[in-house]
Formats: C-alpha cells, sequence, structure tokens
C-alpha cells in the first residue's frame, strides 16, 4: 500500500469524532463500524487493502498452514489496532469529501435515537408492556429526525415479527417485505395479554396481518382493489391460555394429549364446562372491558389462533373453534358472553380431533398454546337480524374441476348468501354456490331444474334480540327483508313458472315467485370474480403457495376476513379405468365429480347401508352408527379400508341425510365414499373447500360421490348383502349394528384378495373393483 500522507488540516469532522471517543467509546466504535463499511460500498480500494491486512496470511510464516487451520487466528495488540483507526481515518480522509463525511456522521448519530428499538426488538422474549412502550415512543420521534439505516429497518421488522407473528424462516422472509414498523404500533393498540408476557398472535392472525399488508401495498396502484376492506379486529395474546390455565390449577389439562383419543373423547364435554366456569385473570378482564367500549354493541366473532394453526406445515381448518356473538345487551351481559366464548375456544385445544391431528403429523410435543381473534361481524342490520349480503371461501387451486375447460390456476369459490358458515362447514341438507374465479362462465348447474335443485335454502343469521345464531328459510326471509339487504339484486333471482328472473325495480315481497340464491347477477355483470380472482394470485405471487381465503361482502365492499396457505393434493399417478372387469368383480362405478386418484392393495369395506339407515327411529341410534365407525376406524389397520355411506359424510343439520363424524372418527381410512340414493334424498354435496374437505385432501384420503340412480353409474349392493359381514367379529360389542353396519373383506368376496380403485377426471369414471 503507498504510503499516505496526513494533511496539516484536521477537517470539522475529525473533531467530532474525536469528542465522542472521549465521552462514548462504545458509540465511537459503532460510527468506527459504519464508516468502514461506508468506505467499502463507496469502492475506496484502500480500505479493503487495509482491511486484509488483519487477514491470518500476512503474519503467518507459512500461508498454506495459516489459511484454513483449525486453531485461533492471532489477535492483533492494542498498538496495531490503533494504528488501524487512524488509518481508516486518514483513507476517509483522502477518499471522500469533508462534508460528505460529515453529513454521514450527523446521519449516523441522528439514527442513534431510535437506537432503543432496535435494542429492545433483539429480546426475543421481551415482555408485552415493554415492547409496547419501546413502539410508542418510536412512533413519537418525528419522521424527519428517525433515518434508521434500512439494514436496521429490516434487522427490526424480522426481530418484531419473529416475536408477534412467527419463528418460520418461510414466513419471516415474505412478512419482511410488507409489514412496516409501524405496522406494530398499530398492532398493539389492539393486543390483549399478560403485561409481563410474550405470547404471539397465533397462525390465524398472523395469517391475516400479512395478507393486509400485501393487498393493502396493491391497492396503492390498482383500481381494481378499491373496494376491498379488512373487518377491525383484536388480538390475545397466545400465553393468555397459560395464565388462564395457571390461575385455575388447570394444569393437569396439558398432559391429556398424551392420552388415548377415545380416553379424550369420553371426557371433553366436561372439560368444556370446567373451562367455561373457570375465571379469568382480573389484568385480561380489564383488557376485555376495554375491548367491548370500543367496538360497541355490534356483533362479533371470536376466532381460534393457535400457534400450529394455518400455517405452511398444517392448516387445522375447522379443528378449533369460532363462534359468533350477538354482543347486544348491558356491558356485564356481553362481558359474560365473550368471556365464554373464549373459554369454550381454549377448551377446543385440547379436543380429541385438534390432539389426533397431532399425533398423525408428529407435532404432539410442541407446546400448543391458543391465541384468540376478535372480529367485528360484516354485514348489516336487517330486521331484527345482522348478516352479510353474501360470503364464502375462495381457492388458489381448483381440486374439484366439473368441467375439463376448467384449469387447476382457476381456482375455485364456494359462495353462500348471509353468514359464511354454510360454505365453510358441511350441511346435511342444502348447497353453496360453486364457481371458479378464473372462468366464472362455466357453470355446475346450467339447467334452470338443477339451478333451482341445487340453490341454497337456508340462511344463517344472528338475531340481535334473542343474542342467538339462526338458520332460517331462505324464501320466507328474502321476501320479508330482501328490499332492506344492500346488493341484494347481485344474489338472488326470482323462479316463476319455469322461468329465473332478476328481481330489478321491484320489491321482493310483492312478487308471487319464489325467491332464489343463484347469484346470477354476481356472476354475469358483478367485477366480483375478477376481484377475488385478482386476490387470489396476488397473494400467491407473494407468498410463493397457493393460498386459502375467506371472505364477506355488506353489498357495497369486499371484506377479507382471513388467509392460509393451501393445503395441496398430492400429485398420483394418472391411470386409465380398466375397460374389462368381470360385472360381479366390479363394487361400484361414478361418472360424475370425478378427482384423479388411485388406490389399491384395501382389505375391507366399511359400508352403512343407506336403507337400513334410513329406517333407524331414534337420534340415539343414528349417532350410535357414528360411534361404530369411529371403533372401526381404529381397530382396522390404517389406510388398508374404505368407507361407503349414505349422503353426506361429517355434515351438520338433518343426521338423517348423513353419518355424523369428525375428522378423528375416519382418519384412518383409505377413502370416502358417498351413495346419493333419489329414493333417500341422500344428496351429495360438492364439499370442495369445506373444512371437512380439507381433511381429507391434507390427509390423502380420496372422495367419491355415487350416484347409483343416474345412468352409467353402479353400486354393487348385492355384493354387500352376500358377503359375510365380520363386524360382529372385530367388534362383538356391537352386533346389534349389523344390519345397518356391515364389514367385508376382499379375500371372502369373489374369490378376490384386494380392492382397488381408480379414477380417472379426464375421462370423468371411476371404477372400484376386486382385484
Amino acid at each position: 500500500m503507498e504510503e499516505i500522507k496526513e494533511r496539516t488540516r484536521k477537517p470539522e469532522w475529525r473533531t467530532t469524532i474525536e469528542i465522542i471517543e472521549k465521552v462514548d467509546m462504545v458509540l465511537f466504535n459503532r460510527i468506527l463500524r459504519r464508516l468502514i463499511y461506508f468506505l467499502y460500498k463507496a469502492d475506496v480500494k484502500e480500505i479493503a487493502e487495509l482491511i486484509q491486512e488483519l487477514e491470518p496470511s500476512h503474519t503467518a510464516t507459512d500461508y498454506s498452514n495459516r489459511m484454513y487451520s483449525n486453531v485461533p487466528n492471532p489477535k492483533k495488540g492494542s498498538a496495531a489496532l490503533r494504528e488501524f483507526v487512524e488509518r481508516v481515518f486518514l483513507i476517509a480522509d483522502l477518499n471522500i469529501a469533508d462534508d460528505e463525511i460529515s453529513r454521514q456522521i450527523n446521519c449516523w448519530l441522528a439514527q442513534e435515537r431510535s437506537r432503543f428499538l432496535t435494542i429492545a426488538a433483539e429480546k426475543i422474549y421481551i415482555p408485552l408492556v415493554e415492547i409496547r412502550d419501546v413502539l410508542d415512543r418510536y412512533a413519537n420521534i418525528p419522521s424527519a429526525e428517525c433515518n434508521l439505516s434500512p439494514d436496521e429497518f429490516i434487522s427490526i421488522r424480522v426481530s418484531l415479527i419473529r416475536r408477534f407473528f412467527s419463528s418460520n424462516l418461510y414466513f419471516i422472509n415474505v412478512a419482511k417485505h410488507y409489514i412496516k414498523v409501524i405496522d406494530f404500533h398499530r398492532i398493539l393498540e389492539r393486543i390483549i395479554g399478560p403485561a409481563r408476557g410474550n405470547g404471539k398472535l397465533g397462525g390465524k392472525s398472523s395469517g391475516l396481518i400479512l395478507a393486509q399488508s400485501i393487498l393493502e401495498k396493491e391497492m396503492e396502484k390498482n383500481a381494481d382493489l378499491k373496494n376491498i376492506r379488512f373487518a377491525r379486529s383484536w388480538y390475545i395474546t397466545s400465553d393468555t391460555i397459560m395464565d388462564f390455565i395457571h390461575y385455575n390449577a388447570l394444569e393437569e389439562m396439558i398432559t391429556l394429549k398424551y392420552m388415548e383419543t377415545e380416553e379424550i373423547r369420553a371426557g371433553y364435554s366436561y372439560l368444556q364446562q370446567l373451562f367455561k366456569h373457570a375465571f379469568f385473570p382480573p389484568e385480561i378482564v380489564n383488557q376485555l372491558e376495554i375491548l367491548l367500549d370500543q367496538i360497541g354493541e355490534k356483533p362479533i366473532i371470536v376466532r381460534s389462533s393457535s400457534l400450529l394453526e394455518d400455517s405452511f406445515e398444517a392448516a387445522f381448518s375447522g379443528k378449533y373453534k369460532s363462534l359468533f356473538l350477538a354482543n347486544s345487551g348491558t356491558k356485564k351481559e356481553r362481558l359474560v358472553a365473550l368471556k365464554d366464548a373464549i373459554a369454550e375456544i381454549y377448551s377446543s385445544t385440547f379436543g380429541p380431533d385438534p390432539i389426533e391431528y397431532r399425533k398423525e403429523r408428529g407435532l404432539l410435543d410442541f407446546q400448543e398454546e391458543m391465541g384468540i381473534l376478535i372480529q367485528e361481524v360484516v354485514g348489516n342490520q336487517i330486521g331484527k337480524y345482522f348478516t352479510p349480503t353474501f360470503a364464502g371461501v375462495a381457492f388458489s387451486n381448483n381440486e374439484f374441476r366439473w368441467s375439463p375447460r376448467i384449469q387447476r390456476e382457476d381456482g375455485m369459490v364456494r359462495l353462500v348468501g348471509g353468514l359464511g358458515t354454510r360454505a365453510v362447514d358441511r350441511v346435511g341438507d342444502d348447497y353453496p354456490y360453486l364457481a371458479s374465479p378464473g372462468k366464472p362462465g362455466l357453470k355446475v348447474n346450467v339447467k334452470n331444474d338443477d339451478i333451482v335443485k341445487y340453490s341454497q335454502k337456508k340462511i344463517d343469521v344472528l338475531n340481535l334480540e334473542t343474542n342467538e345464531f339462526e338458520t332460517l328459510d331462505c324464501d320466507h326471509f328474502l321476501k320479508e327483508f330482501g328490499d332492506q339487504i344492500p346488493g341484494i339484486e347481485k344474489i338472488i333471482s326470482i323462479y316463476k313458472d319455469g322461468d329465473l328472473r332478476t328481481p330489478v325495480g321491484m320489491f321482493l315481497g310483492e312478487s308471487n315467485g319464489e325467491s332464489l340464491i343463484t347469484f346470477q347477477n354476481l356472476t354475469d355483470y358483478s367485477p366480483f370474480f375478477k376481484q377475488i380472482h385478482l386476490i387470489l394470485q396476488i397473494l400467491q405471487q407473494a407468498l410463493n403457495a397457493p393460498v386459502d381465503v375467506e371472505f364477506a361482502s355488506d353489498g357495497n365492499h369486499l371484506y377479507i376476513l382471513q388467509c392460509r396457505p393451501q393445503i395441496m393434493a398430492r400429485r398420483v399417478e394418472e391411470k386409465q379405468t380398466p375397460t374389462h372387469v368381470e360385472p360381479k368383480k366390479i363394487v361400484f362405478q361414478a361418472t360424475k365429480y370425478i378427482t384423479t386418484g388411485y388406490i389399491s392393495n384395501i382389505g375391507h369395506i366399511v359400508y352403512v347401508d343407506p336403507f337400513a339407515y334410513n329406517h333407524l327411529q331414534t337420534l340415539e341410534q343414528m349417532k350410535r352408527v357414528a360411534t361404530v365407525v369411529s371403533k372401526l376406524n381404529k381397530r382396522l389397520p390404517r389406510r388398508s379400508f374404505i368407507l361407503i355411506g349414505p349422503g353426506r359424510w361429517g355434515s351438520r343439520g338433518d343426521i338423517k341425510l348423513g353419518v355424523q363424524v369428525t375428522y378423528s372418527d375416519i382418519n384412518n381410512t383409505s377413502m370416502l365414499v358417498e351413495l346419493a340414493y333419489s329414493k333417500g334424498g341422500y344428496i351429495p354435496e360438492l364439499s370442495f373447500g369445506t373444512h371437512f374437505f380439507q381433511d381429507l385432501v391434507e390427509s390423502d384420503i380420496k372422495y367419491l360421490p355415487i350416484y347409483p340412480d343416474e345412468e352409467n353409474n353402479l353400486f354393487n349392493k348385492e355384493l354387500f348383502d352376500e358377503s359375510p359381514n365380520l363386524l360382529e367379529k372385530i367388534l362383538p360389542e356391537e352386533k346389534d349394528m349389523r344390519d345397518v353396519v356391515k364389514v367385508i373383506a376382499a379375500s371372502e368376496s369373489a374369490d378376490g384378495q384386494a380392492f382397488s380403485v381408480i379414477m380417472d377426471s379426464d375421462s370423468e369414471k371411476a371404477i372400484g373393483f376386486i382385484s
């Protein structure tokens, strides 16, 4: 390196540095480090040469022995380091203008005003009260005086994301580009939790906040998103449940997860009541009272937001509770109702379904904590009721295409009038509206008769007078209140004399026809499908993963309520259905709503006889069928059997229309088949998008509806009538149910060895046969 001669004049910035060195050595070293990085970025070659002198190769006698040795590098002496410092300043003096160096030093000193935020954010377990004070202090610094470097801003964002949202590196890598530091100040204004706690907001809250940040950035430049809104939300931290448990001496609940699922199920109703009669710590009650003051008497939904929920690794679709509250009455009454709802959601953490789900995915030993997301319900007061105009759920990828012209990336939407519960839950006696936002013109039902038959018949609403969640008849509700519902013309049609027409310029109550929710105008004339498709594309691109989005409309604006990664079906080998199978070896054939799939080496079929089930006289007998299925699910080898039954497995509503099972009752099956005999009114619903169907997709359980009364569909009932029923052998205590539940083995049916199923979506054919 050429010899450098120091100038006789001392620049002003050197005087500043010398003063800092005398009064604050820590600050002096930080300024020095920043100056080195500044010179390096400015391509000053002398600084690179100076730094290289610190490499061990410059002092080692043998370069090859020192460069990659497994011994410590030599430590420089104090005099050598002092010389190094002086040479850094000298290099800066000779290569950078004095005013530029002064400007940089002044900027670095200004950044020190915000250094407290950097220090606080780096504390992984900083208490809620401390980080709240720190962000309040940061928010009060004038923007002109806040000169944090871009690197520091990113570092603080990452630390805050890790503190409040997730330690998942994939999530952090996306979120750090969208969620700003000042956003956390606004979020903290609506966070409830122990003052000295360090809990997170949970998966559902984190996913929603990230989606909002992504979409708000896009809304600034895209006019197509101008009417998108987000429901006002509040967040209870995940560690609040632990304070609740300790406050009520319920610590033994934490170990329940290691019990057998049947034991957990047996005691769950009592556990739920135990939580409902427990007490909340006073500091949490005080914060809930403030929350109710902020919300006022507006309906709310209290939603689970556990640490594991809605993540890239696991969805937990429908495993935990979401509860609607009318939130009316005195403040004391509203507080009691809110605490009761939170306690019920807390108890669902220890329910049989989520614990079974965690066992399957190796998540049982994780210390699950339950955050809570509280949102204002989107909608309007209609008479004594409160409801959105419509709501639903949308998916980036369509795994259940009803037309070969629909591509996977065209997506899927499930729409319902009223509250969105009927879109995400399986109901036994109703239908949502299905559409593909990429190709909304390709409808599931085209003929008027089919549109009427498969239209929504019931609507979910909140009754503000009784504080109850209610299900009403659509036609009666629309005739009485339809003209009060904003945007109602987008979703309904009037059916009269075989014709469907839109009620333009007329009161529904004056119409003589039947009011049906068909979403005709929303599909043909509204920008809704263009918007929802755009939203799905934006979120998928930002997250680099397909998404699952819940939404609702008040008739004027579209509100985004939830966003999580979409659970994808596993890619399977495509096989063509065989054309030459002996008739006696065919178990079933189907030609409607086929997804691609293939299973083999199936030893048993569990068959619930639709006609025998339909003749059961009592609710207890029908529930007993679900119990028998649940026992067989545990007794038969995992993924070695198929479940076949009437109507809709796992639906809520009329139990006669389907066996009411939950995830842990059917999670070991390889396939779920639904029989649609017109005689019994057993009509399967295209359940893609429901929490129940998401469980099947995530667990790689194949699904198939069969319509035996339709052409080219077949169900070999004789095979089940003639084959030996193994129920009594497997479950002797349930032998009196043998006429309703049958278990047949391939080895004892038509001289076969195993059952196989091939489903080909391209040809729209599926066949189950004895191989």
